[in-house]
């Protein structure tokens, strides 16, 4: 009677106890319990929708009936004899560039490079520095020293330096149109490029949460029925660390956007169409004073882009309790 009297309130005549506490069970336990049960919230919602529209239009972008393979001559000419405002039409819903490209069509192929490039990047980079970081978080000792000092050392090497470096070594020869001509590369290469930036941060970031997982108690009860370090790594940490690895992918890929971006700005990207190229071919003054929403709408739609990814990288880590410190 005494444990039950101390472990409710003491009511009153005619008052009824609140349902949403059971008897017994703290108030902190019962909020923990609520926050477990929040959602996403609707701007995650919204986030995910808009790469959905991204990654639908990067793979089957070429074939849609709307998107035009060639340039539009008659606003071409307008631009030649000065008339050019890049108003849009029916035909033209985001109107044109200088050379007569239709922007709509131009963003929509140009997701296409800037997909495959991001999720080739952070796919080559956790293929080799998740499987290294895996490797020297478990075993630890002088594999983990030396695979470390590689990593410092490659993490010393100035980013943009080493991939105009990595371009220019990978790339074809200057040919007609000489140096930027030849700086401007394949899809494939730029990603290869870019991976092997990558590769550090993921190295880190697979590593540390390894070495979390490492002492844990499945995995020395997993060791202790004679597992080999093949199984304990894929059977028993791997599925735990592609948490963080999924959370982290999911920004890394907005960052490598921007890199890519920023590199085709340059006129060192991809060739064929890109965001960046887009940004910087009506980024000119002339342009800018006639039309500034072409340079405008592909900045936006990249800003959009990686926005996104930031977004719903951070939601999804707090989603599945990826901790930075555990990281």
């Amino acid at each position: 009677m005494s444990i039950a009297t101390e472990a409710s309130p003491v009511l009153s005549e005619g008052t009824v106890p609140s349902p949403a506490v059971a008897p017994g069970v703290p108030a902190a336990a019962s909020s923990a319990g609520a926050s477990a049960k929040k959602t996403f919230g609707p701007a995650f919602w919204v986030a995910t929708v808009w790469l959905t529209v991204v990654v639908f239009c990067a793979i089957v972008g070429k074939i849609l009936p709307f998107v035009k393979d060639t340039p539009d001559y008659l606003a071409a000419a307008e631009v030649a004899e000065g008339r050019w405002t890049g108003v849009v039409s029916m035909s033209h819903p985001l109107a044109t560039d200088a050379q007569g490209n239709d922007i709509l069509s131009s963003l929509i192929v140009g997701s296409r490079n800037s997909i495959i490039i991001s999720f080739a990047t952070i796919f080559l980079g956790f293929v080799v520095g998740g499987m290294f970081g895996m490797i020297a978080g478990y075993r630890k000792g002088r594999f983990d020293a030396v695979v470390s000092f590689f990593i410092t050392i490659l993490l010393s090497i100035p980013p943009l330096l080493f991939i105009l470096l990595m371009i220019s070594v990978i790339s074809a020869g200057g040919g007609e149109n000489g140096v930027d001509q030849g700086l401007q590369t394949s899809v494939w290469k730029l990603a290869m490029s870019l991976g092997v930036l990558s590769i550090p941060s993921l190295f880190r970031i697979v590593r540390g949460a390894t070495m979390s997982f490492a002492g844990r108690e499945f995995v020395v009860a997993a060791r202790a029925m004679g597992a080999k370090t093949g199984r304990i790594l894929f059977r028993e940490i791997f599925p735990n660390v592609a948490k963080p690895m999924l959370a982290y992918g999911l920004v890394a890929a907005g960052n490598v956007m921007v890199i890519e971006g920023g590199l085709s700005f340059l006129g060192v990207g991809v060739n064929g169409p890109a965001w960046g190229r887009m940004i910087n071919s009506g980024s000119s003054l002339s342009d800018l004073r006639l039309a500034p929403h072409v340079a405008f709408i592909p900045a936006l739609v990249l800003f959009l882009t990686v926005l996104s990814f930031n977004f719903v990288g951070d939601k999804v880590r707090e989603r599945l309790e990826v901790k930075e410190g555990n990281i």
